[in-house]
């Protein structure tokens, strides 16, 4: 019987000290969210910092982290908190949008088309910025593909040049080296 009541002693207190994580929590995640609000965005990912120490369990801090990562251009570190929400929640389709977009930043375009083709199929009402992501995606594959195109011409270029070089090199030779001496020689024997 006494084990029992030390048993449920504790259990109120455990439950205690967690409502009081979840109130520290919820005020260090409100005021991280504010900060986005108003623009401050180093300041609110200091916030989210410490709502994730106290309760490092919900996956919306992270995704609001990683709103204010990218709104500061630290495009890896909101992948890293995207992966963490993607990982806990994969549902959350406009998570993959702004995934999306970060590796667009990182210019890692196979990585942001994936992405941004999946949240395009998995919602029925079509967002306006993600098409425009794919559209400078495709843009720059084009772009890209072009330019390989227009390197390996310069190579082709480069090569046919060495080639040519070369032949002219050996006619050189031939004509400086064994004519004269096939003269010389032709002189020579018919003396």
């Amino acid at each position: 019987m006494k084990h029992i009541i030390i048993l449920l002693i504790l259990s109120f207190l455990s439950c205690f000290s967690f409502a009081q994580n979840v109130d520290r929590y919820m005020k260090y995640h409100d005021k991280g969210r504010m900060l986005i609000l108003e623009g401050k965005y180093d300041q609110a990912i200091h916030y989210l910092d410490t709502a994730i120490q106290i309760m490092p369990y919900y996956p919306s801090i992270f995704q609001d982290r990683g709103y204010a990562y990218m709104q500061v251009k630290n495009y890896q570190k909101a992948i890293l908190d995207f992966n963490h929400v993607l990982d806990k929640k994969p549902y959350l389709t406009e998570v993959l949008l702004q995934r999306g977009m970060a590796y667009y930043h990182l210019n890692q375009l196979e990585q942001a088309e994936n992405d941004l083709q999946e949240f395009v199929h998995s919602t029925p009402v079509k967002s306006l910025e993600a098409m425009h992501y794919l559209d400078n995606i495709q843009h720059e594959k084009a772009l890209a593909q072009a330019q390989e195109s227009a390197r390996i011409d310069q190579l082709h270029y480069q090569i046919e040049n060495e080639r040519i070089r070369r032949a002219r090199h050996r006619e050189d030779v031939i004509w400086n080296t064994v004519v004269p001496l096939a003269f010389w020689t032709t002189l020579f024997l018919t003396w």
